[in-house]
């Protein structure tokens, strides 16, 4: 495993829906905000995407995109036409196949769309890692390592076989780590993705993530990535927008959350786990960056399911 990873490992992507979409004529769909993940793949044809805070782009058949967290947006024959307002379906409203414009008309573009929920643990805190929104192109050698996934998620949807949950999310994981390994270097200037890709920052983000129990020190770090204290925590900041030994206590928080609610550990060993010494140096560090204790924590967790 290495920090890309470990950070959708934790993330724990379930597929929720997955559906076809048509459309023909002059034709024009709006969706509220989502806040959950959800991908597109263009089969076939081309529309216009207009999503909240980002621009309008063409989507052309071949194209792929994966929003870490669904704005309100709008997709359309062309952006002149006035929308309809659509509602999020349901999962138990699913739905394989979804027809816009006018069905009557052959289909100037064909979709196939997914929605998928992160564990809502970590998800705040991760989520903030990831582009707001990655478009790879059909153009891009990258998409050929991700259409075929998407056939895959298709089948399984429409198949409903035994073991499909377990297919599904092992997908989505795939889908996730594939799509963001190949986001071009202008889809996030700063952050994991962008410190991925600096080689020397790499090798330090790959020490905290894969080996978060290690008494990890600035000095350490920046020994790691093979540079000197001061343009190891210059560069790291301005690249992953945190200092190190913040990213390495947020990364310990969330690692620590999952210990103590999906694999039922005590606080005592996760603290061991994650790098501090005693129970107590843990608890505080915990409290400190979450306004709770552990045991406060795992206690909310366990009533709210």
């Amino acid at each position: 495993m290495d920090a890309l990873a470990a950070v959708v490992t934790l993330l724990k992507p379930q597929t929720l829906l997955s559906k076809i979409v048509r459309a023909g004529g002059r034709w024009g769909v709006r969706y509220p905000a989502y806040g959950q993940p959800s991908f597109a793949l263009v089969l076939d044809g081309s529309c216009m995407l207009a999503a909240e805070g980002i621009p309008a782009t063409r989507l052309h058949s071949g194209d792929f995109i994966l929003f870490a967290r669904t704005p309100g947006f709008i997709l359309a024959s062309d952006l002149k036409f006035k929308p309809k307002a659509m509602v999020i379906p349901r999962p138990e409203d699913h739905e394989d196949e979804v027809i816009h414009g006018d069905p009557a008309l052959e289909p100037s573009v064909t979709l196939i769309g997914g929605g998928f929920a992160f564990d809502s643990i970590n998800a705040s805190v991760l989520v903030d890692l990831l582009p707001e929104m990655l478009h790879i192109r059909a153009t891009d050698p990258a998409i050929a390592g991700i259409a075929p996934i998407v056939e895959i998620i298709k089948r399984e949807m429409l198949e409903k076989r035994a073991g499909q949950v377990l297919v599904l999310t092992r997908l989505v994981e795939i889908i996730l780590v594939e799509a963001l390994r190949s986001a071009p270097p202008d889809v996030q200037s700063t952050g994991l993705l962008a410190g991925l890709r600096d080689v020397q920052l790499a090798a330090a983000l790959q020490g905290i993530h894969l080996k978060t129990s290690h008494p990890w020190t600035l000095e350490t770090l920046a020994r790691e990535a093979g540079m000197s204290r001061s343009s190891f925590a210059e560069r790291f900041a301005r690249v992953i927008g945190t200092t190190p030994l913040s990213y390495l206590l947020q990364w310990r928080i969330v690692v620590a959350k999952t210990m103590l609610t999906h694999e039922k550990m005590t606080i005592a060993e996760t603290a061991f786990a994650v790098g501090y010494q005693s129970a107590s140096a843990f608890s505080t560090a915990f409290s400190r960056e979450t306004g709770g204790s552990p045991k406060e924590f795992v206690d909310e967790f366990r009533a709210g399911r």
